[in-house]
């Protein structure tokens, strides 16, 4: 027996000793404490989640393989071997970049406080412009047209109503410290390693972003705009194989959307507003313009019963925080992906189609993400994932 814990104590030294410059990635790129290269590379796989948070099942822990790990420790190509194991995208590599960057601007970033001195307030904002957009402006207190073109920039990356304006929204946006920048860039990190890699043709969704983009050949296509579930009905995360489209489909309204919006209605308010009941005594709305789901809906089926639609209630695109729907996804220009999958809508009939080609449909959240342009962006934790999702 001694013999035998003899032979494994060199083992143990050796994994208790992790590879420095494994340490060194973590340190920089995760917010997790590993000590061994095991509870590193389970960081930097999975990062120190709560899988559980997420409504959704788009985010599933990989597993480590310990004796790949073993033999790579053993051999001593563990760094390379881990690496290996991690995302190679343009998001992913982005957003490394982009924490090496924010790292080497830390003695410089000093974020507005906005306590009263309005002079002060303009030369950091500009600072943190010059810094964060490379913006080049003359650090004075002066309010120019340049400032003002840099300023409504700033809103586009963060989502932000464009004015160039410092309103409230835009001040919240310009306060965070730089530590905090980078712990958020840090945990989107760990999401964009958690998203399932995608193929030439796919639909995106990101929640946040409430945009949709359909892909091709990894080019977008076509981009609108998304109505995306309440925070007390979050549309989930996950992904699915898009197989019909429901021309002039009729809503069979939910069980729990009845008892909360329509049971204190009388039936003459129902059927105002086109609905009725079937023979099973369950309310549905009937085709048409006034339907909730609008003209035509696309399914991708899920035990979520989540799918994209159209939608009688177009001002709401006209905001920037777009979280109102019940879970469902609601589009901004449902006929143009109709069109673009060549369909046309040419029937007032309900009528089902059938997909030739199943199109994988992905529903991701990330508040922070390299876009097409190559430009970083942010947006509000609309659902608290950042602060609920991280131990």
């Amino acid at each position: 027996m001694k013999n035998i814990l003899l032979l494994f104590i060199p083992v143990l030294m050796f994994a208790l000793n992790p590879d420095p410059q494994l340490l060194q990635y973590q340190q920089r790129y995760s917010i997790c404490q590993g000590k061994t290269n095991y509870q590193i590379a389970q960081c930097l796989l999975n990062g120190n989640l709560h899988f559980w948070v997420v409504r959704g099942d788009g985010l599933k822990p990989t597993k480590v393989d310990m004796q790949q790990l073993q033999q790579a420790e053993k051999e001593g190509y563990v760094y390379h071997y881990v690496l290996s194991l991690l995302p190679n995208t343009r998001r992913y590599i982005g957003l490394l970049d982009y924490v090496d960057y924010l790292y080497s601007i830390r003695e410089e970033y000093m974020p507005p406080r906005f306590r009263g001195d309005n002079r002060e307030d303009i030369i950091l904002t500009k600072r943190v412009l010059n810094l964060l957009q490379d913006a080049r402006l003359e650090e004075t207190a002066e309010y120019t047209p340049a400032f003002e073109a840099e300023i409504m920039e700033f809103q586009r990356r963060h989502g932000l109503v464009i004015d160039g304006e410092i309103g409230p929204a835009t001040k919240r946006a310009l306060k965070p410290s730089i530590k905090s920048i980078i712990t958020k860039v840090k945990k989107n990190i760990i999401l964009e390693r958690l998203s399932p890699p995608k193929g030439n043709e796919y639909i995106y969704i990101n929640i946040p972003e409430f945009m949709m983009y359909y892909y091709r050949y990894g080019e977008p296509l076509l981009s609108m705009k998304v109505v995306v579930g309440k925070p007390k009905m979050r549309t989930p995360v996950f992904q699915r194989e898009m197989k019909y489209i429901v021309l002039n489909p009729r809503w069979n309204v939910p069980p729990s959307i009845y008892k909360k919006e329509y049971a204190d209605k009388s039936y003459e308010e129902l059927q105002k507003k086109g609905f009725d009941f079937n023979r099973d005594g369950k309310l549905y709305q009937k085709s048409g313009r006034r339907n909730a789901l609008g003209v035509v809906k696309f399914l991708f089926p899920n035990k979520f019963n989540v799918y994209m639609h159209d939608t009688p209630a177009k001002s709401l695109f006209k905001r920037n925080r777009r979280a109102f729907s019940h879970g469902c996804i609601r589009l901004e220009k449902p006929i143009e992906l109709l069109n673009t999958l060549g369909y046309e809508h040419n029937t007032r009939r309900n009528k089902w189609i059938t997909l030739e080609n199943k199109i994988p449909v992905y529903v991701e959240y990330h508040t922070v993400w390299v876009d097409n342009e190559g430009i970083v962006q942010f947006r509000p934790d609309i659902y608290g994932y950042e602060r609920k999702l991280f131990r």
